[in-house]
């Protein structure tokens, strides 16, 4: 149980992500804050804008996905890619309804809200589709990422995403998509949004440990790569020059 002036340090935290409607920039460095509540030395590293290209072969194609962040660890020189991505984070700024930062449980039922979730998802999963095809994720069997509406998230887990899903972004539909899967992700899209099972508001023990148990769920993957990382071997032993 955290002292109580960390709990007051806290609810001020997650009252600056709502009060005078900050923009999404503000609503990053606070999810930091909690999200470095479950830091230990080297076991993950914050991944600030992630560019991810939508066809990384094709170098005439500019399209790409940028989450807000990833969470993950990085990979040893001479290794690609650079990062290896536990998990993503995609914000978007407080509801109205959130002003006064009421029990999660107490807002999950409203259709508004589920819907700002149910429309967030869908640009998430766009990065997701684009981190796959970039290699990134740390596991092949799904990705999660973390949907954050001010001081309120959810988690959801994508992928892995078959070869005619991966062509289909949401929002930005295209000629060269997948037809079926295109009609697929529409009817979703322009349907009623899921109700939703969880949420929680960033300063709760509920939110403390649900996010504990997503980042040690590829804690085991990512051994490998911390351990590597942590080697005495040098660059150039590795047939790798610090600027190459």
């Amino acid at each position: 149980m955290s002292s109580a002036p960390e709990r007051n340090y806290q609810r001020r935290l997650v009252l600056n992500a709502v009060i005078d409607h900050p923009t999404e920039d503000v609503l990053y460095a606070i999810f930091n804050e909690f999200v470095t509540l479950h830091q230990q030395q080297h076991r993950f590293a914050i991944y600030p804008q992630m560019s991810l290209k939508w066809k990384p072969h094709d170098p005439q194609d500019r399209r790409s996905e940028v989450p807000d962040f990833g969470l993950g660890n990085f990979t040893p020189p001479g290794v690609r890619p650079h990062f290896k991505l536990r998990c993503g984070v995609e914000a978007k700024r407080a509801d109205y309804i959130m002003a006064s930062l009421p029990a999660a449980s107490s807002i999950m039922g409203l259709a508004n809200i589920a819907s700002l979730f149910h429309s967030l998802s869908f640009q998430a999963q766009n990065q997701a589709k684009a981190a796959y095809k970039n290699g990134y994720p740390l596991s092949d069997d799904g990705v999660d990422w973390i949907l954050l509406i001010g001081p309120y998230w959810l988690p959801k887990k994508f992928g892995p995403f078959s070869d005619a899903e991966s062509t289909v972004r949401a929002h930005k539909l295209s000629d060269s998509a997948d037809f079926e899967e295109t009609l697929n992700l529409l009817e979703l899209m322009h349907g009623p949004p899921p109700i939703l099972d969880e949420l929680y508001l960033l300063d709760t023990e509920e939110s403390f440990t649900r996010l504990g148990h997503i980042i040690a769920s590829t804690d085991q993957l990512a051994q490998p790569f911390i351990q590597a990382m942590s080697a005495g071997t040098s660059l150039q032993t590795q047939g790798c020059m610090p600027y190459c």
